[in-house]
């Protein structure tokens, strides 16, 4: 008989740290979005490609393992069927983990992060192999969740190399992070490309140039057009807002300027997307 924490006790709650298991199947998509968390991703079987800021179509295989920092979005994409486990955790471990990788790598003047994936060790393998017999059982204890990451980073100080490690968690303690977070979190407020870069606190000019160091492969204006697709289809298809109110919110010039955009990132004009809505309602 399981012996459930008491409705009294603080954690008899949802963790805020822990571990789940997901299983998708070929064609599913599945995506870590910015929140609270950072999530490490262990692929157990299968393969999955990540589309992320920093790699596009990059191959994670079984037994291995990677890293996606709160500010990220990733998308993931299984090749066939897959099996992971998720880590999450808003806090890594203890305070002097993340404090001495970043010691490590400032004091190696040619440490240069790229993101990557990590073999699961034969240490690692046994930690995994112990959570997955827990989430088997189900067991929901905040408790348990919240020590066994904890014990994870353990795991990775005492069989993991500092360089993998650095690298691993660069993200953490870079100031990648802090220009991220200000993009991410003003990005919902700005009118357009301009203010964006005035609540961030730079000129449009330099903006542009650090946002390139930062978010490879985009330009500001084409990443914060496709940021704001989901919310464009929400407003066309779940409210009853006039077209040209719609263009005013997010900063098109015109109606029509908001009609070209629906074609290309949603593959229609608004008026005939929020027709095929009501439509299908």
């Amino acid at each position: 008989m399981k012996q459930f924490c008491p409705k009294s006790c603080p954690s008899a709650k949802d963790p805020f740290a822990g571990f789940y298991y997901r299983q998708y199947k070929s064609g599913d998509k599945f995506f870590i979005e910015p929140g609270d968390v950072h999530h490490l991703v262990f692929v157990m079987s299968g393969t999955l490609l990540i589309n992320s800021e920093e790699r596009r179509g990059f191959p994670v295989t079984a037994n291995n393992f990677f890293f996606c920092y709160n500010c990220g979005h990733y998308e993931l994409i299984p090749q066939g069927d897959i099996e992971i486990i998720v880590a999450y955790f808003s806090r890594p471990g203890a305070a002097c983990d993340i404090a001495s990788l970043l010691q490590y790598a400032k004091g190696q003047p040619d440490f240069e992060y790229h993101f990557d994936s990590y073999p699961v060790n034969e240490q690692l393998a046994e930690f995994l192999k112990l959570i997955s017999r827990y989430l088997d059982d189900g067991i929901p204890c905040a408790h348990m969740h919240e020590s066994a990451i904890e014990m994870l980073f353990i795991v990775f100080r005492f069989y993991y190399d500092v360089e993998d490690l650095a690298q691993l968690f660069f993200n953490l303690f870079d100031h990648t992070v802090s220009f991220r977070t200000m993009v991410e979190g003003n990005r919902v407020k700005a009118r357009n490309l301009n203010h964006l870069a005035e609540l961030c606190g730079y000129d449009i000019n330099t903006f542009n140039v650090v946002f390139r160091r930062h978010y490879p492969g985009y330009t500001p204006g084409v990443w914060m057009q496709i940021q704001r697709k989901d919310e464009v289809l929400a407003d066309l298809t779940e409210t009853d807002a006039p077209i040209y109110y719609i263009s005013k919110k997010y900063g098109f010039s015109s109606s029509s300027h908001l009609g070209e955009y629906c074609k290309k990132y949603l593959g229609d004009t608004p008026t005939k997307i929020r027709a095929k809505y009501r439509k299908k309602e």
